[in-house]
């Protein structure tokens, strides 16, 4: 039996040789899905201000997602609420 030959590929890579370019990093443009879990009491509260608001603006609904996503973007816009929930998740025992 004869030794195993490497494949045939190898015999054409040399040590000089550059390193295939690599691409840059692209940019992610789709969103990030996150998924929260919501005591029952909580969630019911949140849709009741939703409803509410929807009456108020005289819309049909106001869904969850958008008011979520509208409450992260004033977190990251208002450094005096910032600190207000970073006060808050310092006191919390159970962050999950």
């Amino acid at each position: 039996m004869s030794p195993r030959r490497k494949s045939r590929a190898a015999d054409f890579v040399t040590e000089e040789m550059p390193a295939a370019p690599t691409a840059p990093p692209s940019v992610r443009t789709k969103p990030v899905r996150v998924t929260l879990d919501l005591a029952p009491g909580d969630h019911r509260d949140l849709k009741r201000w939703c409803n509410q608001t929807a009456v108020a603006l005289d819309l049909s609904q106001v869904p969850l997602a958008p008011v979520l996503r509208l409450l992260g973007q004033e977190l990251l816009a208002n450094p005096a609420l910032a600190d207000r929930i970073r006060n808050r998740l310092s006191t919390q025992a159970d962050l999950t």
